[in-house]
């Protein structure tokens, strides 16, 4: 077994901390809050921005969002668009790095990030942000990150488990709740996208014509909890769109964000698509 996978197993262990640190509505909070966080830095940050580049932005607010993408525990964010940009190329072939059509729901979910070939960086997929070298620095130091980001987590239950008793917290339990159990409950929302999601669900309407073999689907729940990523066969059908929910009933929170920071001016020129009528 190699460490990557004794590495993941250790993290799900670590949960079963909880029965030790116990709860409270404080570190409840904070599980939610960083669970969003989480989903929409991966959204919009690693998947429409880095990944697509359905919008642009300043070099500061570019940084920003790869330091925000880096928290969801899924490396960084030139990793993460070189692996994207292949599924997209090779979607549902042998090619693709992570499909249950050509291979296991588990490699498909899982097995294929812990794969020894699979942590390193294919830069010749992310020349456009290759260029950058603070960018290439985070990507190669995102464990960084979770160093700061755990590091925040305890520092603020223990000062709030000094300055206000009464919510019964502290430093470790802010860590169980919003880094460990926060944390894996948004990855394995996020890896249902590569497999349940390529497996199950709807495809409303005919697909675009495309090279290759797509088995993508549209799943309204996991886009609830995804933030706008279960509407996985709109985004395949137009993957440049910053807007996934093409309809005006198909929740989508990451574009909701989009709409705000445009508003703002601190992205520009972003790029949508329209839903197509049902055949």
């Amino acid at each position: 077994m190699d460490k990557q996978t004794v590495r993941l197993i250790f993290i799900h262990l670590l949960m079963l901390s909880v029965f030790w640190t116990g709860t409270s509505a404080a570190a409840l909070v904070v599980a939610f809050f960083f669970f969003v966080w989480r989903g929409l830095g991966l959204t919009i940050a690693y998947h429409r921005y880095f990944t697509h580049r359905s919008f642009k932005t300043s070099r500061a607010f570019q940084f920003f969002l790869a330091f925000a993408g880096s928290m969801c525990m899924q490396r960084g964010a030139l990793w993460w668009a070189a692996n994207h940009r292949r599924h997209h190329q090779y979607s549902d072939t042998e090619n693709d790095p992570h499909s249950p059509v050509t291979g296991s729901f588990w490699h498909a979910h899982m097995g294929w990030a812990l794969e020894e070939k699979a942590f390193e960086t294919d830069y010749s997929r992310v020349r456009d942000f290759d260029a950058f070298p603070e960018l290439r620095w985070l990507n190669e130091h995102s464990d960084l990150v979770h160093g700061i980001y755990a590091t925040f987590l305890f520092l603020l239950g223990e000062g709030l488990k000094i300055f206000m008793p009464q919510l019964s917290t502290s430093g470790l339990q802010f860590l169980v709740w919003g880094y460990l159990i926060g944390g894996i409950a948004h990855l394995h929302t996020i890896f249902l996208i590569n497999s349940w999601a390529h497996i199950y669900g709807k495809r409303p309407y005919p697909f675009p014509a495309r090279e290759g073999r797509d088995n993508s689907h549209n799943v309204g729940w996991l886009a609830l909890l995804t933030f706008g990523e279960g509407w996985h066969y709109n985004h395949h059908c137009f993957p440049m769109s910053a807007r996934i929910g093409l309809a005006w009933w198909e929740i989508d929170f990451g574009w909701w964000v989009i709409k705000i920071l445009e508003k703002l001016g601190i992205v520009w020129d972003v790029k949508t698509a329209k839903r197509p009528i049902s055949s």
